[in-house]
C-alpha cells in the first residue's frame, strides 16, 4: 500500500541536528545505508520500500509498505527523533 507523511522537522536544522536525524535513521529497522539517500527495506520502485527527503514543508517520508508496518515504524521514528531533537516530532499536517 502506498504511504506518505510529512513530519514537522524543519529544513533549516543545524548541521549538528541533521547529524542526529541521520543517526536516528541508521537505527531504524530496514535501513539500507545508501550514501545517495535515506532508504529502508528497498529503493523507490521496489515492491517494498520507505524513503525520506527534506522538503520545504518538512521531512517527507513515503513508501510502499503494509499499513501495520508503516504505523509501527513511524511511531518508533517519531519517538526517536523527538528524543534526539529535544522536541515532539509529529505529522506536520495535523
Amino acid at each position: 500500500m502506498e504511504q506518505s507523511i510529512t513530519l514537522n522537522v524543519p529544513t533549516n536544522l543545524s548541521p549538528e541536528d541533521w547529524g542526529k536525524v541521520a543517526a536516528v535513521f541508521r537505527t531504524l529497522d530496514g535501513w539500507l545505508g545508501d550514501p545517495h539517500g535515506a532508504y529502508w527495506y528497498g529503493r523507490e520502485g521496489d515492491a517494498r520500500y520507505i524513503c525520506a527527503s527534506a522538503e520545504p514543508s518538512g521531512l517527507l517520508l513515503c513508501g510502499q509498505v503494509e499499513s501495520s508496518l508503516w504505523c509501527s515504524w513511524l511511531t518508533v521514528l517519531c519517538a526517536r527523533l523527538s528524543l534526539a531533537l529535544g522536541g515532539e516530532v509529529y505529522d506536520a499536517e495535523m
